[in-house]
């Protein structure tokens, strides 16, 4: 028989000679066993110790193993559960049951049927995380969009991201801000073999450093003022699967210090935390500045810069390829519905703006003009871009920034399906919670006060 995946096994029961006898067999098998024979004893052993299987009698000295299946069973099974009793009680194998335990077992019971058990157990736990983690990925996961192109550049890079995809190996993605380095990022998700298991990303520019610590690593209960209960932090959430660490330069000595810790060893601490967590994840990060120059500053660690680029994709701006403009132009267009046509005009219109948000931008103005036109051809005079020769020393634009184009093109779309949040989350291919943020940073109502989402 081959042997399985080694398991972490808690087993609590007050026969010794019983205790010795499975702890022995599920050794043999590989796997890592820890013996406690009271409730005391398993309560500290679960406190610092991640268990896969935990095998709990009935009748202990300090009370009932139940009262163990009650507590890990109460947020979640994050432990399988086999029952164990001398007493061979129907009532109380349902009660057992009921409350979340795999399966039951009468003593003396034969150990070759117990360790097969314990190990469907596990694999019955994998398979709960396994599709938790798929059903996270296709409830947060967008379709990974924009990657058209007809770019010699953008074909190598892309190209590159497939032969990279299917390793482990640490992804930099360079470009500057719009260039679509998450979209990126995704792909390199999709097309591996983690794609299963979550994608989890975290903006390092957006959060104030005082609260990215806890964010990436979690903390537990009482590590500072207001940790009331432990948290999972975003790295262990992405255990097994893809962290995408955007905007990575922006991180502080300290944190990159941490940082490159979890990538050597594949542990950390949470804040607060005393004993080591451990996290398989692989790491994609994203940065629109040189890190070389930041290397150079002293503002960036070079031993983390080597751990993180393992692989780079270097996305080229949108000017610099200017042939994939009316190819995502028109990608954006048919994305928008309507069956709308771009006019010549409008196509060199977008062929000679400079684009500084890059592909982000040219979303925004497509759709924005798709939602706003009111007849069937997009002609340049519906694009808000600065398309004509100034004249004296004023430009013949339209004054608004890329920010203010993407608040008067998401309330439009918001007034289109009638103030409905969720649908217009849906329309805008964005998480509702992000619609909820953006409109909550623009002053809009509140989430009590106006239509459902």
């Amino acid at each position: 028989m081959s042997r399985p995946e080694a398991l972490r096994v808690l087993i609590l029961e007050d026969d010794a000679s019983l205790s010795a006898i499975v702890q022995a067999v599920l050794e043999e098998r590989g796997h890592e066993v820890g013996v406690v024979g009271s409730l005391a004893a398993a309560r500290e052993r679960l406190a610092a110790v991640d268990f896969d299987v935990a095998l709990l009698d009935l009748q202990l000295p300090d009370g009932s193993g139940l009262d163990i299946l009650k507590e890990i069973t109460r947020d979640g099974p994050s432990i399988e559960a086999i029952v164990l009793t001398g007493h061979a009680d129907l009532r109380t194998a349902v009660e057992a049951m009921k409350l979340g335990a795999y399966d039951y077992l009468s003593k003396p019971s034969d150990t070759d049927e117990l360790v097969l058990l314990v190990e469907r157990a596990a694999e019955k736990g994998r398979l709960r995380r396994e599709n938790t983690a798929l059903r996270h990925r296709l409830q947060r996961l967008e379709p990974v969009r924009g990657l058209v192109t007809e770019d010699p550049v953008m074909k190598r890079v892309l190209l590159t991201l497939d032969r990279a995809a299917p390793s482990d190996l640490p992804i930099l993605i360079q470009g500057e801000t719009g260039t679509g380095k998450e979209l990126l990022a995704r792909a390199v998700h999709h097309k591996s073999p983690r794609a299963a298991f979550p994608f989890i990303p975290i903006n390092c520019a957006a959060l104030p450093e005082n609260i990215v610590e806890s964010e990436l690593f979690g903390y537990e209960k009482g590590a500072f003022t207001g940790a009331v209960d432990r948290k999972i932090g975003l790295v262990e959430v992405a255990s097994r699967g893809v962290l995408f660490l955007d905007e990575v330069g922006e991180l502080s000595p300290a944190l990159q210090s941490k940082l490159l810790r979890v990538l050597e060893t594949k542990e950390f601490f949470r804040v607060g935390g005393t004993r080591e967590v451990r996290a398989d994840i692989r790491v994609v990060s994203a940065t629109n500045r040189d890190l070389l120059e930041e290397i150079e500053a002293g503002r960036f660690r070079e031993d983390l810069y080597y751990r993180l680029n393992g692989v780079t994709l270097s996305i080229p701006p949108l000017r610099e390829r200017r042939g994939d403009i009316p190819l995502l132009a028109r990608f954006f267009l048919d994305r928008s519905g309507g069956g709308r046509m771009l006019a010549r005009d409008a196509i060199e219109a977008l062929r000679r703006y400079s684009w500084p948000g890059n592909v982000r931008e040219l979303e925004m103005v497509v759709q924005r003009a798709a939602l706003l036109c009111p007849h069937p051809t997009l002609e340049a005079e519906d694009l808000p871009l600065e398309t004509r020769p100034r004249s004296g020393s004023r430009a013949s634009r339209t004054d608004l920034s890329l920010a203010e184009m993407e608040k008067q093109y998401v309330l439009a779309v918001l007034e289109r399906h009638g103030g409905h949040r969720g649908k217009t989350a849906e329309a805008l291919g964005v998480d509702p919670k992000t619609l909820f943020n953006k409109l909550r940073s623009w002053g809009q109502q509140s989430p009590d006060s106006g239509t459902t989402a």
